[in-house]
């Protein structure tokens, strides 16, 4: 049979700092990384777009600019409704 343990030190019992209460549950690391998926396709692929609209019709960098706004108003419409519960 192992003897207790009977420590004098102050404090080696129980911590002597107040410890943070946790605010709920965090992301997944897979939730965050689907989402750093989901912001690279989402302002990505409107720029492709955009760029392959400006080429055809001869607007350049009209429509490269509209997919970028596009892309992160998108991408921030995303983050706050997927993430909104964790803040």
């Amino acid at each position: 049979m192992a003897p207790t343990d009977k420590r004098e030190e102050p404090g080696m019992d129980h911590p002597t700092h107040v410890v943070a209460t946790s605010r709920g549950r965090a992301p997944s690391g897979g939730e965050l990384a689907g989402l750093g998926v989901f912001l690279a396709v989402a302002v990505v692929l409107p720029l492709l777009i955009g760029g392959v609209l400006d080429n055809a019709i001869h607007t350049s960098p009209l429509f490269l600019f509209a997919g970028l706004v596009v892309g992160i108003v998108a991408g921030g419409a995303v983050v706050y409704t997927r993430f909104k519960r964790y803040l």
